[in-house]
């Protein structure tokens, strides 16, 4: 078989297993995670963003387009970071303690009750992660999981789970999926008149 046969078999093939995440996306868990976004932003909370690896650069775009992309609709700038970009912050606690304090540790002094803390992990495992969901909960945070796979520890712990199945160790689809949310929530809020309601700093 030729290679642009195969390639032509694989793409019809990702874009099956990536359609079959997309619907299962619970419209009522979506409407949650927006809804208590939203919440946040008018009272002048935080949302901290978490992950590793591919989930650690959703995270960092979920900050780049919350803080600035929103532009286009707002000159609201709603108070969003993600844990996963100071690096030197990331590796001194990794080193002087361990990998999985790194996120939990810049929470401490800073994330405070009425603050979200989303979580995004395909297997919903992960122990850095699972380590700060359960950190802002007992904060009196809003914890959200993006989660694949069986949904793991965080599917169980977090107040808002975003779970969307998947075979176990298919990470690019859930990945995709992922980021996907993200455009999907925060294009969304260009919609909603709550959100376009809240005035500049």
């Amino acid at each position: 078989m030729e290679r642009q046969e195969k390639v032509k078999n694989y793409l019809g093939d990702y874009i099956a297993r990536l359609t079959d995440i997309l619907n299962k996306i619970e419209v009522t868990k979506l409407e949650q995670v927006i809804t208590a976004m939203i919440t946040a932003f008018k009272n002048g909370n935080t949302i901290y963003v978490v992950g590793n690896g591919g989930s650690a650069a959703t995270a960092s775009h979920m900050q780049a387009d919350f803080r600035f992309f929103v532009r286009y609709f707002s000159k609201f700038r709603p108070k969003i970071i993600a844990l996963t970009d100071n690096v030197p912050m990331i590796t001194a606690i990794g080193n002087d303690n361990n990998f999985d304090d790194v996120f939990v540790e810049q929470m401490r002094g800073q994330f405070v009750s009425g603050d979200i803390l989303i979580a995004i992990s395909a297997s919903g495992n992960s122990p850095n992660l699972v380590k700060a969901a359960e950190f802002a909960n007992e904060l009196g945070g809003t914890t959200i999981a993006f989660v694949g796979f069986l949904g793991g520890k965080l599917n169980e712990i977090s107040s808002i789970p975003l779970y969307t199945p998947n075979p176990k160790g298919d990470y690019g689809p859930i990945e995709d999926v992922h980021m996907i949310l993200n455009h999907i929530i925060v294009n969304y809020l260009s919609t909603d008149e709550e959100f376009l309601a809240l005035t500049a700093n």
